[in-house]
């Protein structure tokens, strides 16, 4: 080979290895870079998905919110801004589930204070407390603690029954120059909430609606909501603030006023009058149909006489408008049971503009019952519904038209559609339990409660039909299983309490103790060993002063409290449980009555026991109570 050949050769070689050290140094960096890059698309696109979430939220676009935010969390799971988005849509949806992802978040980032507010408000909502008193303690302690900090500061106070804390919060809302209108709102209602019988908790609920009519005579949103509100009073024949606009008061008013020009009156005191509500309602630039169909009411609560007037009136200001319009004329005619004109306003092809329409108009038919009719529609997929709600509608239907079996298999089948989704189980639970179904109720609330331990409706569902049986050891259990969730839940330890004690001796709870009552209640001493009835009795004794102690005003612990001294032969001190004690209007539960009158006799009281015995529907009683009643009521005799 010449000289050229040889060098070119060796020019060729070298070309041939740059070549592959390049391409091996390319895959190396590719192996180890690829990931990253990868990673950090993921988390792009998963901040990308957690945004549209965020706005779906804001928007109240729920459907929305949960595709987006799923989206987000399966893209990057440890990216914070999508466990915050799907937290901030469990916790503006009330689902507890929301509590494990704020801790998930605050593993891998701070909480801000949107965070905190979120997560103090579920863990309330929850019966969270330990987590409640946290999260609100951190929106406290930060600098410039805000109206939202104390709103939630006052519902946690009035949760653990501490009223006195929640006034205090709520006078720091009040006070706030920066508190908008709807945070205002809002403090008047928790100052309501807090309201009972006596005269000094009268005039936190004369102050609030005083604050509420104040708010009333705004053109914001939070003016029309408080606008409602009063509306929604005076339709009740609620009392005015002052204490002077009782329906009677105000018919008599009426009568009065009818001899002035335009017939309108005022209550004594300067609060707004009916017809001034049903003006305000009117001309509130935000009012839409709900609003101006509660006007209509007031003119019927003035004058019952222009009731056909009125819904003519109604159905011809809205019957050419869109779905929502429609939607709230058909709610509006089917809650007057005017079903015939609901069906005459909104023809079936209106109403299949929209899902809630649909119903309503369903609903109308079902008024009328044309179960035919409905049974027909499901089945022709006019309006494709949920299969749980399809399902839920032909069990009824096939019931009314004496169809058994086919009921029972609808039942079955919403039962099935609801499965693995607690929502949906919650809904059929309702429907079920609304239409006297109890089986069908007793497997929903079950299975959402498997699905979701700490739901508290599934909870609650499955209690009130414990409570449907009148049978104290299944009411017992559900309260216990409750107690496992919500150790420091007040009224759960008060009801789990109360009732464990009714069974204490009886022949049910002799055949059902079990280690349950170890761990019942953070106040009793944990035991490996059941508990002698004196000891449990002192136990619950115990427990049931530490309630009291808490919130004085609760009737529910006083009653606890007077049968516990009562079971202990302390007639006396029972009956000393009742003193300094006003009783809350509609407190007075058959069970209270109960106790109490068992109280009164067992001090020789005996006529005022006959008396209060008499107020008592018996048929309301547990079975251990009747027997309380029964035997105490006669100790005198």
């Amino acid at each position: 080979m010449t000289a050229e050949e040889i060098r070119l050769k060796r020019s060729k070689r070298r070309r041939v290895i740059i070549i592959a050290i390049a391409i091996v140094v390319v895959l190396v960096t590719g192996f180890f870079t690829a990931r990253p890059a990868l990673n950090a698309v993921k988390a792009w696109q998963a901040r990308r998905h957690a945004a549209k979430a965020f706005a779906y939220i804001d928007n109240t676009n729920w459907l929305g919110a949960r595709k987006e935010a799923s989206a987000a969390y399966q893209l990057r799971p440890t990216e914070p801004q999508s466990v915050r988005a799907i937290a901030r849509f469990l916790s503006r949806t009330r689902q507890p589930d929301a509590l494990e992802f704020w801790q998930q978040l605050e593993k891998l980032t701070p909480l801000t204070r949107e965070d905190r507010q979120d997560e103090a408000a579920i863990a309330i909502v929850s019966g969270e407390t330990s987590r409640a008193e946290i999260a609100v303690q951190a929106l406290l302690e930060s600098k410039g603690a805000d109206p939202a900090g104390w709103l939630l500061a006052a519902q946690l106070a009035i949760q653990k029954g501490a009223a006195d804390d929640a006034m205090s919060a709520l006078g720091k809302v009040f006070n706030d120059t920066n508190a908008t209108e709807q945070q205002q709102l809002q403090a008047a209602l928790l100052e309501l909430a807090l309201a009972s019988g006596s005269e000094a908790i009268d005039a936190r609920a004369t102050d609030a609606w005083s604050r509420i009519e104040k708010i009333s005579h705004g053109k914001s949103a939070a003016a029309l909501d408080a606008l409602v509100l009063l509306a929604r009073r005076a339709l009740s024949g609620q009392k005015s603030a002052s204490g002077s606009a009782s329906s009677s008061e105000e018919r008599t008013a009426r009568k009065e006023a009818s001899l002035r020009p335009g017939g309108a009156y005022a209550p004594v005191g300067g609060q707004m009058s009916v017809v001034d509500l049903q003006h305000a309602l009117e001309a509130h630039p935000l009012a839409k149909a709900p609003q101006k169909l509660i006007a209509l009411d007031l003119v019927e609560h003035v004058d019952a006489s222009r009731r056909d007037e009125l819904i003519a009136q109604g159905i011809a200001q809205l019957k050419n408008g869109d779905a929502n319009d429609l939607f709230a004329l058909a709610t509006w005619l089917n809650s007057k049971k005017e079903f015939e004109k609901t069906v005459e306003a909104i023809p079936l092809e209106k109403a299949l503009l929209g899902r809630e329409l649909f119903l309503q108009y369903l609903d109308a038919l079902g008024g009328l019952e044309r179960w035919g009719e409905i049974k027909q529609l499901l089945e022709g997929d006019r309006y494709p519904l949920d299969p749980v709600v399809q399902g839920m509608y032909l069990a009824r239907c096939s019931a009314q038209l004496g169809e058994k079996a086919a009921a029972e298999n609808n039942w079955q089948r919403a039962l099935e559609a609801a499965a693995g989704d607690p929502g949906k189980l919650i809904t059929l639970g309702d429907y079920a339990e609304k239409n006297g179904i109890v089986d069908v109720a007793q497997s929903a609330f079950d299975n959402a409660a498997i699905q979701s331990p700490k739901l508290r409706l599934a909870q609650q569902g499955r209690l009130r039909l414990a409570q449907r049986s009148s049978d104290t050891g299944k009411i017992h259990a559900v309260l216990a299983d409750m107690l496992k969730i919500w150790p420091n839940d007040d009224a759960v330890q008060n009801d789990e309490g109360y009732t464990r004690l009714l069974l204490l001796g009886s022949s049910s709870e002799r055949g059902a103790r079990s280690d349950q009552q170890g761990e019942s209640s953070e106040l009793l001493a944990p035991s490996s060993d059941l508990q002698t009835p004196s000891s449990e009795l002192q136990a619950l004794s115990a427990l049931a002063e530490k309630l009291v102690e808490r919130n004085p005003r609760s009737l529910p612990h006083r009653t606890f409290l007077a049968l516990a001294r009562l079971k202990q032969n302390r007639a006396a001190d029972a009956l000393s449980v009742y003193e300094n004690i006003t009783v809350a209007r509609g407190a007075l539960t058959p069970s209270a009555l109960a106790v109490h009158a068992a109280v009164l006799a067992a001090n020789g009281k005996t006529e005022e026991a006959k008396s209060e015995v008499e107020q008592i529907k018996i048929d309301n009683l547990l079975p251990e109570e009747r027997v309380l009643v029964e035997q105490l009521t006669k100790t005198n005799h």
